[in-house]
């Protein structure tokens, strides 16, 4: 039988684990969330996304999309880590 202390510090060690999420899965949340935030919005406006070192950026077919995503990305980075229940974007950068 396993002591309590192992059991806890397994669980402990567990819990602190970083997820490595792929670019691909945190796509599909961020236009999950971008669809519900921002309906007017599509993916064929977004040309290009890409994630690197926790930051997101982001390349759109105009500057007026680009706007209203930079005003709400705030809260589309706040979404997506409430989704995931972890810290996988720390900034979205769009173009």
């Amino acid at each position: 039988m396993r002591a309590l202390a192992d059991l806890l510090a397994e669980k402990k060690s567990q819990k602190n684990r970083a997820w490595d999420i792929d670019e691909k899965s945190l796509e599909g949340v961020f236009f999950e969330v971008l669809e519900r935030e921002l309906p007017d919005i599509e993916r064929a406006d977004i040309q290009n996304l890409r994630l690197k070192d926790k930051k997101f950026f982001l390349k759109t077919s105009h500057p007026a999309i680009a706007a209203e995503i930079w005003k709400k990305r705030e809260k589309l980075k706040n979404e997506v880590n409430n989704i995931l229940q972890y810290d996988s974007i720390n900034e979205i950068r769009v173009k």
